[in-house]
């Protein structure tokens, strides 16, 4: 009769401090992440826990889980998908990184308290994360950089175009140039060989 006693002791005494655990009913995430708070009670002095976080109507899919000594209340954990976050009284504060829109889904939050006995665990109903698609848009300074871009291909295209002319041009301009200099010189030349012949014309003409 004492065993039996015993018995019930160690299996109803446990069940007497289920642990409740309570989520929102819904959240939206933007960019990929999302903010998500799961209640527990009883809110007694707690040094050690387990949390971990399901996805699915029935909590199938682990998506992170991390042993907690709350004398380090802060937490993280690594992967695909991540969970950061800390745990105060009664409550834990989690945000969850690199989610996609298909990752839209039902999630609970499951709670173990593994120090001081006795060990209770509590599953939340779950809360519904709706995950938000980022839309590939061309922002304002990628259109900005864009446009930039293209007036630049754009200046190298027509100077490639008319890349000749200017050297054709300057190589008109000097050899009109030059040609202008050689009748300057052959002018002044016949001029000046001219000057001797017209002195001696005129001396004749005196005498």
């Amino acid at each position: 009769m004492i065993i039996t006693l015993i018995r019930i002791f160690i299996i109803f005494i446990p069940l007497g401090f289920a642990l409740q655990v309570s989520q929102p009913y819904r959240v939206v995430g933007k960019q990929g992440e999302v903010s998500l708070h799961c209640s527990f009670g009883p809110k007694s002095r707690l040094e050690e826990m387990q949390v971990s976080l399901y996805k699915g109507s029935h909590g199938r899919e682990r998506i992170c889980s991390v042993f907690v000594n709350l004398s380090e209340p802060y937490f993280t954990t690594d992967g695909t998908v991540n969970c950061r976050g800390n745990i105060s009284s009664g409550r834990v504060d989690m945000i969850i990184s690199g989610l996609r829109g298909e990752d839209t889904d039902l999630y609970r939050c499951e709670i173990e308290i593994l120090f001081p006995p006795p060990y209770v665990r509590g599953v939340g109903k779950g809360t519904v994360v709706y995950i938000q698609e980022t839309p590939n848009c061309p922002t304002a300074s990628s259109l900005s950089q864009s446009q930039s871009q293209r007036q630049t291909s754009e200046r190298e295209a027509v100077k490639d175009d008319l890349g000749p002319l200017p050297l054709l041009y300057a190589i008109l301009i000097i050899t009109s140039c030059s040609f202008i200099l050689q009748i300057i010189i052959c002018k002044w030349r016949a001029s000046s060989s001219m000057a001797p012949m017209l002195s001696q014309k005129e001396s004749y003409m005196k005498f």
